[in-house]
Formats: structure tokens, sequence, C-alpha cells
């Protein structure tokens, strides 16, 4: 039908395509060449033995650090010169360091300390530190297997980390992709008045997080001039970057700030089209290593082109069903007296994931659901009332109502992906309508009735006959094996080179087209 072609799915699937090719680049060129260390894990399993206690001095200045720790070896005298010392901050509080936490070789000078010692001024990203001894014990596993796992696990993520960090600087060396600065600073400009809209219309404080929606980048690219969105913004020698293409990139990972001021912004997108350039590059050097034909990147990709593609054929669907006076008669005959069942959820509406993760984290507490969905529901029309819907049909919300149809009061759902973002929604309360309806009028809600049940009708319907032309078959021993739990859970995956995305792509429920496949079955026999 044509679905395949269309730009909006390669908007979608590219990006998560290019996100499955790195991924794979990172497994063969990184995770796969780790190597178990016997040494490493000698060492960690004597440092995770114990668990120490540490106080610390901390200056951001090299220069204070190195005399402080001159002044400490000549004194000799760790608690009463250490609060006196100038131009660092001591810290008294004892601080619990635990096998792993630390920085590996800063890890192996405070493990080898005696009580009482301290450390070499040690370096970190936010400054230097010495660390002194105060207390050491043994740290209890439930099992000996246990504590080799966690080491070994330990183990395997510094050399993973070193191997990528090696990797990075090698790779990145002496490569220069150059950008249309003219082509920067428009969308800049024009990134920072979409983000004042935004928190203007979300009527967010200042200091408050202002996230960018799926609709706010289309606004963007409204905005914009149709040619300059054509114009190569990332100047690669082959296959150039378009400004569009970017802003397709740039909407896929999202975006938030925490100002309007436009320095901070430019700031920011700056970062982010330096790590587009990095993403491009590994990208590209994947699919010249072959790494986009191998099959669990193929795979993968086309859960999703599925998924994708089986959304835009639905939505088609309901555009294009129209009611006619048969649809109409038929559904009225011998009803004199309706029945319709009515249901109240409390929902939390969103963009972010991370939301996600923490509605669902609260959702059995009804209080406290009503609470987070007044501050982080982007749903206008029940923001206000804390998240909670009047009772509605299952036809005037379809997507959600699908869903609900099956759920029993408190049960929680989510996320459910719709065209406003993912859903979570709790069911509170349902119950039966009954009214009568004479057959002259029919009010909108009916009518959606109507055309809702049509819709889903003919999907089951087509579902039934393509399985049937196809050969589908369904492996009901293994289906009836599976074993089911009723937990609230989100589940990332996480790529290598950086981002995440959902593990699998979320849908309603869709399954009563087995029910009239099977039936179709029985009636050829």
């Amino acid at each position: 039908m044509g679905f395949d072609t269309l730009n909006i799915l390669q908007n979608t699937l590219d990006p998560l395509k290019q996100m499955y090719i790195r991924d794979a680049l990172y497994n063969k060129e990184i995770k796969d060449s780790v190597k178990f260390d016997s040494t490493m894990f000698s060492e960690g399993m004597k440092f995770a033995s114990y668990k120490l206690f540490v106080d610390y001095l901390y200056s951001n200045d090299e220069k204070k650090i190195d005399s402080a720790y001159n002044l400490l070896t000549s004194v000799n005298n760790f608690d009463s010169l250490a609060p006196l010392l100038k131009g660092v901050e001591y810290v008294k509080e004892p601080y619990e360091v635990t096998y792993g936490q630390m920085f590996p070789n800063t890890e192996k000078d405070v493990y080898n300390l005696r009580i009482g010692e301290f450390t070499k001024p040690q370096q970190s990203p936010d400054g230097w530190y010495i660390f002194r001894l105060i207390s050491k014990i043994p740290v209890t596993y439930k099992n000996a297997q246990q504590k080799i796992s966690q080491v070994k696990k330990i183990v395997e993520g510094r050399i993973e980390d070193s191997i990528y960090y090696n990797f990075r600087n090698n790779f990145f060396k002496k490569k220069l992709i150059n950008t249309d600065g003219t082509l920067f600073w428009y969308l800049a400009d024009n990134l920072q008045k979409v983000v004042a809209n935004v928190k203007e219309k979300l009527n967010l404080p200042d200091g408050e997080k202002i996230p960018l929606a799926s609709e706010d980048f289309i606004y963007l690219k409204n905005v914009l001039n149709p040619d300059s969105l054509k114009k190569v913004f990332i100047k690669f020698d082959q296959n150039p970057v378009t400004l569009e293409k970017f802003i397709n990139y740039f909407m896929f990972e999202g975006f938030y700030t925490f100002t309007t001021d436009p320095n901070v912004i430019a700031s920011q997108l700056k970062s982010r089209v330096k790590r587009q350039i990095e993403l491009e590059l590994l990208t590209r050097y994947a699919a010249k290593k072959g790494y986009d034909n191998l099959p669990e990147v193929k795979s993968s990709t086309n859960i999703w082109r599925d998924n994708y593609l089986s959304t835009l054929y639905k939505k088609d669907i309901v555009e294009n069903t129209t009611l006619n006076e048969q649809d109409i008669i038929n559904y009225l005959k011998n009803k004199n007296h309706l029945a319709e069942i009515k249901y109240k959820i409390i929902e939390v509406l969103t963009d972010s994931l991370e939301v996600v993760k923490d509605a669902l984290k609260i959702a059995d507490n009804d209080n406290l659901l009503k609470d987070f969905a007044k501050k982080h529901s982007k749903r206008e029309s029940t923001k206000n009332n804390n998240g909670e819907f009047d009772y509605f049909t299952i036809t005037e919300f379809e997507e959600i109502g699908k869903v609900v149809e099956s759920m029993e009061i408190g049960d929680v759902y989510g996320p459910l992906q719709t065209a406003e973002g993912y859903s979570v929604f709790k069911l509170i309360d349902k119950k039966d309508d009954r009214f009568s309806i004479p057959d002259s009028t029919l009010n909108e809600n009916i009518k959606r009735e109507i055309k809702y049940k049509k819709i889903i009708n003919y999907l089951e319907n087509n579902a039934a006959e393509l399985a049937a032309k196809y050969n589908v078959k369904i492996n009901d021993t293994l289906l009836n094996s599976l074993q089911l739990f009723n937990t609230q859970m989100i589940v990332f995956r996480y790529m290598g080179f950086g981002g995440r995305i959902l593990a699998f792509p979320y849908s309603s429920p869709f399954y009563k087209w087995k029910e009239k496949w099977e039936q179709k079955k029985k009636d050829l026999l």
C-alpha cells in the first residue's frame, strides 16, 4: 500500500536503524574483545572482602592539594592539621567505600592503606582528593558464587571501559568535519523561540525542566524556511547531512533544557551537533564493515518497522472509515434499550520514558499518582484534575478504550504508545449506564461506538483472512506454557556508543482475530 515509502516512516526508522548498527559495532569491536584477566580478578576478590570508611580532603586546585599533602606528610598529625589547612575542604563525616565504586587506580591506593594512613592526591573529574582510611569491616555474601559473580562483572566492565576509551580516542583522532555556521545560528535562534513558547505554554517557573515534545520539533521544522531545511548542514564529503535530516535525528533523541537563555541553548545545540557527527562517523564505519547486514541488526530493525507500518495502516483505516445508513440500522436493530460501560482512569501522558518509569513506580498509590499526573502529564484537559478522566466509553479514547475494556479496577497499564505520546493509566472505576434511545436520533457517542466497532471488526476480519492466506501457524503448546506475571515495568535497551530505546515495541491488545481465524478454519472442514 506504499506506507513503507512515506517520509514519516523513514524519519522514524532511520535513526533507530543507525542505533542498532552502532550497537553491533560496539559488540564486535569492544565487547567481543573483553578477555578474562586473572590478576585483576584475584585483586578484586581481595578488595571485595572488605568495606572501607574514609574521611578526605578536597580541592579543585592541584597546587593547594599538593601543598596540603606535603604539610600532612611532614607533620604526621592528620587529625590536628586537616581542619586548619587553607584552600582545601576537610570532610570529616565517614564516607563508605565498596569494591567497584572508585576509579581503579584510586581504589587500589585506598584499599592498600593501613588504618590511619592517607593517599597521595587523587585526581577526579571534579577536582583532587586525599583519602584517609578510618576503618574497615568484612563484607558478608549469601554464598561464594555471589562474590565471584560480582567481582567478575566489575572486572569485565573495567576491561570493557578501557577498550572503549582506547577505541574512541583512536577512532576520532585527526577527524575534522565542518558544519554550516549560518544554518547553526539560524537553527539555534528558532530553537530558543520554541523553548520559550513551550515554557510559556506549560506555565513553567524559572529553573524548571523544559521538555520539547515531538509536536514541538514538528513546529520547529514548519517555521524554518523549506529551502534552508534542504541545505547541507553537516559537510561530509559523501552523503552530507541536511538541516532537515539533522532535526529528525535531534527529534528522535529528544531535547530538554532548564533555561531560555540563547547562549545556553546554543551551547547545548553545539554539543548535540558534535555528538551527531560522532554518531554518523561510527555508523558509516560500521556499515563499511558490513555490520548493517548482520542478522541481529536486520531482525531488530524489522520488528520496529513492522510495528510502525501496522500503526500507520491502522491510522489510515480509522481516518478513512465512514458510517452509512446500513451500519446504523444493523446496530440499532432489536435494540430498544442500550447499555454501555463507562470507565474512569488516572493517566500520565508524556514524551519522556523517565517519567513513564517513575509513574509506574508509584502507580499503586492513587494519591501519589494524581499528584504526579498534575505535575508531569501533558494532557491539558485532565492536568488540572490531577490526571483524572471523567467517565468515558471505549469509543471516546479509542486506543486507551481498547485496553481498559479488558482491565479490572485497580489495574495499571502502560506505557501505551499513542499519537500524543506514552500513556500510563490506572482504572479506578467503571459503571453500567443503561438508556433508551429512539431509532430516529443518535448522539455523537453512539456514532463513535458504531464507527469503532466497525473499524475493529474490519481489522479483525482482515487479520483472520491474512492469517489464512499466508498459512500462519501458532505453537499453542509453547504459548500455553508461558508463565504470566502481572508486573508493571518498563524495559530499556541500552545501546553501544550511547542512547537507549524501549526493549521492544508496545502495542495495544489485539487478539480476537484469532477466534475468527479459527472459526474460518472450522468452516472449511
